[in-house]
Parts: C-alpha cells; structure tokens; sequence
C-alpha cells in the first residue's frame, strides 16, 4: 500500500512539473514547441534517475547502487578507506559516476550563464533611413 501510494503521488507531482513547463511554454518563456518539453523532460528524469536511483546491480564485485550520489555516500560510509571510496565513486567505469554528473551541471551551468546574453547590433544601411 505504501508503494502505490508513492507511486501515485510521484506520478501526481510528475504531471504537475510537467503542466507548469508547458504553461511556461505558452506564455513565451523559453523556445520551441511541446515536443522539446517532452525531450527536455525525459533528459532531466534520466539525469534524475542516474544520480539517484536506489537499484542495486551485480558487477562480479557484490552489490552497487546505480545511482551515482547513492553510491557515493554508500561506498564512503562502507569502505575503511575513504579516499579510495571517493575515487571509486567519481570514476566507476560501467556505471553512473559522480564525475560524469559534475561535468552535466557544469554544461548546465555555461548554458544558463550563456542563455542570459544579450547582445544588440545596430544595423546601417544607406537604402533605409531612419533612428
């Protein structure tokens, strides 16, 4: 019962995030149409999901969280040596690392500082007289 209550309310606030990126759509903040909201909606939940997921895969080694933050507290709570832990997390090869998900929101970050640009050109032509 807990489950599919947390089912359904994730869902719940899936739907709402989802409306209110289309609201903004419409009202002419951001560019394109509903289909880059699906894209740009479907990236962010695989972004989500990668850094977060609980799961457990087996690897030959025992048990590793998928998730790339998950397994960066599991294996430096688990582990003697910490920095190795730390190591470990930001550079696993078959799975999600932490390093992977910094250089995400680095890229996210230039992007935004780049989206605030704005840069006016005059334009002069001896054909059309005017300001």
């Amino acid at each position: 019962l807990f489950r599919a209550s947390l089912i359904v309310l994730q869902l719940f606030l899936a739907t709402l995030v989802v409306c209110c990126l289309d609201e903004l759509l419409s009202k002419g903040y951001g560019f394109g149409s509903g289909i880059s909201l699906f894209i740009a909606t479907n990236i962010c939940e695989s972004i989500v999901w990668k850094a977060f997921s609980p799961q457990t895969i087996n690897r030959g080694r025992g048990a590793e969280f998928e998730g790339a933050l998950v397994a960066l507290f599991h294996l430096t709570l688990t582990r003697g040596d910490k920095v190795k832990a730390i190591k470990e997390a930001f550079y696993r090869g078959n799975l999600p690392n932490c390093l992977n998900l910094l250089a995400t929101l680095v890229v996210f970050m230039i992007a935004i500082y780049f989206q605030g640009f704005r840069v006016e050109l005059p334009i002069k032509s001896k054909m059309a007289r005017g300001y």
